[in-house]
């Protein structure tokens, strides 16, 4: 009789035991690995769903643009400046780019502005040309800082000079030609351009280093010279040192020759079908670029 309660009180112990451990599995299950689960789950559903991500550059922009605004113009200018090398990738950058080039023009043609100009005192014998050449500017921006009517000088005139230290940069995937200011030792944004197109010549890969040589204002095909009455309303062309490389207008649409119908068994005329090649700038983009680079210029193409 002892024995049988024995194994009974055992039996009870046992079962006891095996039950409490199923309640503390079941209560670790439900309380603990059941939520953990499900937060996982729902973090899960939040990464899938396509939310816009938070633009750190806008509320910078914004406090910029409230500087412009407000009258601090080169507190606006620098405070953009270090948007778009803080956050590259911010929606606001092209804009901000574009409010710099502005406000660096500005300030390059104001009469008011004379930070890094000089004046100069035209002796007997200048010309444009002459002081261009020993002032390390060009003679479009001479004309444009001084609004010169004609390129005849007197002796004793005025000029306001600025030698120019620029530097152009191709990015071929973003279809941009940027303007680059050496300012002591380091090279600065300027200005920022589109291309409508750049189609460089074959075996050309980025990237590439050369510099401009030659600047060219054409007329119908053929070089004309700053002194000739239709320099203003030239095509500007800005040559690299490397072969079919050039900074231009797009080239005009060719007509496509028709074939004479009174001649049935006339052959089809040839059609010359190659593009040309070159980085394509809207006419008033290239003025202003022409103005500022000079023979000798680094001319960098960048991928």
């Amino acid at each position: 009789m002892a024995k049988t309660q024995l194994k009974l009180l055992l039996y009870l112990i046992v079962l006891g035991i095996t039950l409490g451990c199923f309640a503390v599995a079941f209560y670790i299950w439900d309380k603990v690995l059941m939520p953990e689960r499900a937060i996982q789950a729902e973090l899960a559903t939040i990464k899938k769903v396509d939310r816009p991500r938070l633009d750190p550059g806008v509320k910078r922009f914004e406090a910029a643009i409230e500087l412009v605004k407000a009258g601090q113009i080169d507190a606006g200018r620098d405070a953009l400046f270090k948007l778009i090398q803080q956050f590259p990738d911010s929606a606001t950058c092209a804009e901000a780019k574009r409010i710099i080039g502005e406000i660096n023009m500005d300030h390059l043609f104001s009469s008011s502005e004379m930070v890094g100009k000089k004046d100069y005192i035209v002796q007997p014998g200048d010309s444009l040309a002459r002081i261009a050449g020993n002032q390390g500017t060009t003679m479009d921006l001479l004309v444009r800082l001084n609004g010169l009517m004609s390129n005849m000088l007197q002796p004793g005139d005025h000029l306001t000079i600025l030698p120019l230290e620029f530097t152009l940069v191709v990015d071929i995937s973003a279809k941009t030609v940027t303007l680059r200011r050496k300012v002591g030792e380091k090279e600065l944004f300027f200005k920022e351009y589109a291309a409508s197109e750049i189609r460089l010549p074959s075996g050309l890969r980025p990237p590439v280093e050369m510099e401009i040589k030659g600047k060219s204002a054409v007329v119908d095909g053929k070089a004309v010279l700053s002194s000739d009455p239709r320099y203003a309303e030239a095509e500007k062309w800005l040559p690299g040192s490397k072969t079919g490389v050039v900074l231009r207008t797009p080239p005009p649409v060719k007509a496509v020759p028709v074939p004479d119908p009174a001649k049935a068994n006339a052959a089809a005329p040839e059609i010359d079908v190659t593009p040309e090649s070159g980085v394509f700038l809207a006419e008033e983009d290239l003025e202003e670029i022409f103005a500022l680079v000079r023979n000798g210029s680094k001319l960098y193409f960048i991928r």
